[in-house]
């Protein structure tokens, strides 16, 4: 004995994604990426300076490499981001 299932079918208007998702990603979340990604070279350069300027104090270098290798974890995440965005973005439509 088999049932009769009725089968739902959405519309996807690929124009009215492009219309509210694409000022979200170009007014909010790039430019919030920008900002982290700008924090992280900025915090990795503090960490070269930390390094140079206290070359002869153990404690001087290891704040210094902490500081950059947090800084490059930063900035591998935020490209990762910007690439997963990306791929979304090509993957659904184009948020340009």
């Amino acid at each position: 004995m088999s049932f009769p299932v009725a089968t739902a079918y959405a519309a996807f208007d690929k124009t009215a994604v492009d219309k509210t998702l694409a000022p979200i990603f170009t007014n909010v979340i790039n430019p919030l990426i920008m900002l982290a990604f700008a924090v992280a070279v900025f915090v990795f350069s503090y960490g070269v300076i930390q390094m140079i300027t206290h070359e002869s104090s153990d404690e001087g270098r290891t704040k210094g490499r902490w500081a950059m290798i947090g800084g490059l974890i930063g900035m591998t995440i935020m490209l990762s981001a910007w690439g997963i965005i990306g791929l979304v973005s090509n993957t659904v439509g184009q948020f340009n």
